[in-house]
């Protein structure tokens, strides 16, 4: 398979970053290991939109990785689907027409022969997403992040389950986190899969 990953863990004066680069570095070196082809967008590196439009075209699988900013992704990833995801190569529109009012608003994206997974980094602990008495009320990652799962539903992607790190901060487990990641790429692109 082609996978192209985008390494949304963007720097904020000189500093951050080193965990996303850290996942997409273990990303990259699995899926080469199960013989699959990797390229890799990094965010913090000035791109070339035809190039990034190339490169979704031909990947079978899209990975973001991401840290969870303010609740959402790094303004650098939302300026990426600005600037990329408008190709009309990509979507062709929000699906409607004049002449076929059956046709629903969000089937307008060509990318429907691929798939996505979003994997993120969070300071905030599990609990905050998954208990309804803290702060996410119980919504959840996806939950979070129905916008950015929307845009890739705009364009025509199907899911993958999402990946999370939690508590890197005050309570990390970056090991074994590590460790789940590789299983979570082992068993959905691994030999087997």
């Amino acid at each position: 398979m082609n996978f192209l990953i985008v390494n949304a863990g963007c720097r904020i004066n000189g500093q951050g970053g080193t965990l996303s680069a850290a996942m997409v570095e273990l990303a990259e070196r699995t899926l080469k290991h199960y013989g699959h082809c990797v390229v890799v967008t990094d965010l913090n590196e000035p791109y070339v939109v035809a190039d990034e439009v190339k490169k979704i075209l031909e990947a079978d699988v899209l990975i973001f990785q991401t840290p969870g900013w303010w609740m959402t992704t790094p303004w650098q990833l939302i300026k990426y689907e600005d600037d990329v995801f408008v190709s009309p190569e990509l979507c062709g529109g929000d699906g409607r027409t004049r002449s076929d009012p059956e046709k629903k608003y969000g089937s307008g994206g060509f990318l429907t022969n691929k798939r996505y997974v979003l994997s993120t980094t969070w300071n905030a602990p599990l609990e905050a997403f998954t208990d309804p008495q803290q702060f996410f009320e119980g919504k959840g990652l996806d939950g979070l992040f129905m916008p950015f799962h929307k845009t890739m539903q705009f364009l025509g992607l199907k899911a993958y389950p999402s990946f999370m790190v939690n508590d890197v901060f005050k309570h990390p487990t970056i090991e074994a986190d590590f460790k789940r990641w590789e299983a979570y790429l082992t068993e959905h692109f691994g030999q087997n899969a």
